[in-house]
């Protein structure tokens, strides 16, 4: 298994048309990848479609305190 990339700008997008669903597949996943011993990293894209690195998870207690920041939102 390899490293989860979440891109940042998606999950505002999804916040802003409520899709819990989606959400919690890509959150899903992610657990997954973290409880198999590797990382979840977040990017943000730019529009010139580079992707710029900004946090890095490793652990469960510090990705469900990401998971529920977003899920507040909602």
């Amino acid at each position: 298994m390899e490293d989860y990339v979440i891109v940042v700008n998606h999950i505002e997008e999804l916040q802003s048309i409520q899709d819990r669903q989606k959400l919690e597949q890509i959150f899903e996943k992610a657990k997954r990848t973290i409880v198999g011993g590797q990382n979840v990293i977040l990017v943000r894209e730019e529009r010139n479609g580079r992707q710029e690195k900004f946090e890095t998870f490793s652990n469960e207690q510090d990705f469900e305190a990401y998971r529920k920041q977003v899920f507040r939102f909602l």
